[in-house]
């Protein structure tokens, strides 16, 4: 069994619902790597003198537009029963911001987020570091590895635990910066320090777990003979970012996949760890505007014959008809069922769908279904209803691993 969930936590408004409604006692069971974003941007921020929309280029050049700091400090407000978390910073661009950009500047050797850090660390918070990578254009070879170097010393001065997070299917330069900090890693560890290489597959696609493993054991063998033993962190979701990517319209079912992964993995390197997103999909679209409405939809995560997801959604119905003006010209236009009926159809489909549907109380999203289902539905969100598929996950994950508190 594993003996950790190392949870990457995105900090979006869905991630942090659920995470809220985690139990105490299950929060200490989780490992999080906190993956700082840019926030919402602030009120009134984001345009020219003139009124024009800054471009994208504009705005991650501009100071104050994300409400960065707010944002941050609340994530790790909600952390504060674990008894550690890792702090990282993001990697995708669309959730990038100015004040990103100055804490991962490489001069210095990363002056700027050991800085950071550290101070998280002297707030009183059960913050570890991670590593990051983000050379200057321009930077010598020579450059490279010092900064990297000077980084990885700042944080042993101060940290026992340290990771480094690898985009396992981008980052093909990464067992050279673990060469160049072999031997720091080899003093650190004498010296009681623990290290964790974190494999991060993103998205695997429900069904190609196997091909991935073998490529994942490969480079596990690869890293533990060249720098030696250290934590090996393997790393996945397999949430796709729309269900019909997977499965039918109306219910289907998919295998979790990164549960597969590991235990693949696990058969040649039974000391991995266990990581993933908490079901959440790498690619995050808090941002989009549903303009033509959605589908209600429930997903439940069961234990029955292996980790698996499975959903229901509905099709609102048309009650009726009325004129509306569409482009400058009136029309005719459907006029739909109320959502709240069509999450409490949803919710009595997940239950009745036996046996993979498992009462799993105490468990938030278990109460959340079992409310829609008699009919007071809490929430006609998508947004709630992925923090429920979250908090169910991470439940049903500590009970598979038999690390669940409760």
């Amino acid at each position: 069994m594993s003996k950790d969930h190392f949870l990457l936590f995105k900090t979006a408004d869905a991630e942090k619902r659920a995470w809220r409604n985690i139990e105490a006692e299950r929060q200490t069971a989780i490992t999080p790597i906190v993956e700082l974003t840019r926030g919402r941007k602030n009120r009134g921020t984001g345009k020219a003198q003139d009124g024009t929309p800054l471009t994208a280029e504009q705005l991650v050049a501009t100071p104050g537009v994300y409400g960065f700091e707010k944002g941050f400090q609340s994530s790790l407000d909600l952390m504060k029963e674990c008894e550690r978390f890792f702090i990282d910073i993001t990697r995708e661009p669309t959730l990038n911001c100015f004040e990103i950009e100055q804490l991962t500047l490489s001069s210095n050797g990363y002056e700027n987020w050991t800085n950071f850090v550290i101070a998280r660390h002297d707030e009183g918070r059960s913050v570890r570091p991670t590593l990051i990578v983000n050379p200057a254009e321009g930077d010598s070879a020579a450059q490279y590895i010092a900064d990297l170097t000077s980084q990885f010393q700042t944080f042993t001065q101060k940290f026992t635990e340290i990771a480094y997070r690898v985009s396992i299917l981008e980052d093909d330069g990464f067992l050279h910066d673990l060469v160049s900090l072999k031997s720091e890693i080899e003093s650190f560890r004498q010296g009681g320090g623990k290290f964790y290489v974190v494999l991060d597959h993103e998205y695997v696609r429900p069904g190609n777990g196997h091909v991935h493993s073998k490529r994942t054991a490969q480079i596990i063998q690869t890293v533990l003979d060249t720098i030696g033993s250290i934590e090996v962190v393997v790393m996945a979701t397999s949430f796709p970012k729309s269900v019909t990517d997977v499965g039918d319209e109306e219910h289907d079912i998919f295998r979790v996949e990164e549960i597969y992964l590991f235990e693949e993995v696990r058969k040649t390197h039974p000391n991995i760890l266990y990581g993933d997103y908490g079901s959440i999909n790498p690619i995050r679209n808090d941002e989009v505007i549903i303009v033509n409405g959605w589908r209600p939809r429930i997903d439940f995560i069961s234990r029955h014959e292996g980790m698996n997801t499975y959903y229901f959604r509905e099709k609102r119905k048309v009650v009726g008809t009325k004129m509306a003006m569409v482009k400058g010209v009136q029309k005719m236009k459907n006029v739909l069922a109320p959502y709240s009926p069509h999450y409490a159809s949803v919710a009595r489909s997940v239950m009745s769908f036996a046996p993979f549907y498992e009462n799993i109380d105490p468990s938030w999203g278990n109460s959340e279904i079992k409310k829609a289902a008699s009919g007071s539905v809490p929430s006609n969100s998508p947004s709630h209803w992925i923090s429920v598929r979250m908090e169910i996950h991470i439940v049903q994950v500590l009970k598979y691993f038999g690390i669940d508190p409760l």
